[in-house]
């Protein structure tokens, strides 16, 4: 069932501004990697080698490694969220589900340009609807399709909310186009921390508790 509750759009965005604050170092450093690296194997692809087979296999191997820092990045934001401290690894955490996030994200583009070329308003729907699948597989073992479901419910009565927080970090980001460019290194990840903030009030974090022995029961000591 929808959630009746508004989301926090203005508490999102401060936690976005305050977590850049705080850490902009890092944030600059992990969002640079994930930025250059992939257009560094691009670059070298193009320029190395010649034939289209090879160029093909570059073209690969680059759209998983940007794929791998996308998850990480989702990565490092939910755990700054979580009030964790991200280290620098964790932007390699998606690797071993790089072909998810592609092939997840695959299956939204095509159904967002469908929606987009029909009547428009299903296709925006569907963007925003859909624009937590990079948290759901960094947060939960899923595959694709489960993953497109799960943001599909988790946003379910919260379109308008998530349009209004798109139109205000859009803005956000054309200021940070203007400012030559260099505004984008801090609107860009704040974006990112303000779409983890909502996630998380969408699906709260579990927490295991310990585990109690029962009364009476002992328990054998370490050898």
């Amino acid at each position: 069932m929808p959630n009746p509750k508004g989301l926090p759009l203005s508490e999102s965005i401060r936690f976005g501004w305050n977590t850049i604050k705080s850490s902009f170092a890092f944030i600059l450093l992990t969002l640079c990697v994930a930025a250059i690296v992939p257009g560094i194997i691009d670059w070298g692809g193009k320029h190395v080698f010649h034939h289209d087979g090879q160029i093909f296999l570059i073209k690969v191997i680059s759209t998983l490694v940007s794929a791998t820092f996308s998850l990480g990045l989702f990565k490092i934001y939910l755990r700054f969220r979580d009030g964790e401290k991200p280290i620098f690894e964790n932007l390699f955490d998606g690797l071993a589900r790089a072909h998810i996030w592609f092939a997840s994200t695959f299956i939204v583009t095509i159904a967002v340009v469908m929606g987009l070329i029909l009547l428009i308003v299903p296709g925006i729907i569907m963007m925003l609807r859909l624009s937590l699948i990079g948290f759901v597989l960094v947060d939960e073992r899923t595959g694709p399709i489960d993953a497109i479901q799960r943001s599909w419910d988790m946003t379910r009565g919260h379109t308008m909310d998530l349009l209004v927080l798109f139109i205000a970090l859009l803005g956000l980001n054309i200021l940070g186009l203007c400012c030559l460019f260099v505004g984008l290194f801090v609107t860009v990840p704040m974006s990112g921390l303000a779409m983890a903030y909502i996630y998380r009030e969408l699906k709260p974090k579990t927490v295991v508790a310990p585990t109690m022995a029962p009364v009476g029961s002992t328990v054998a000591p370490a050898v």
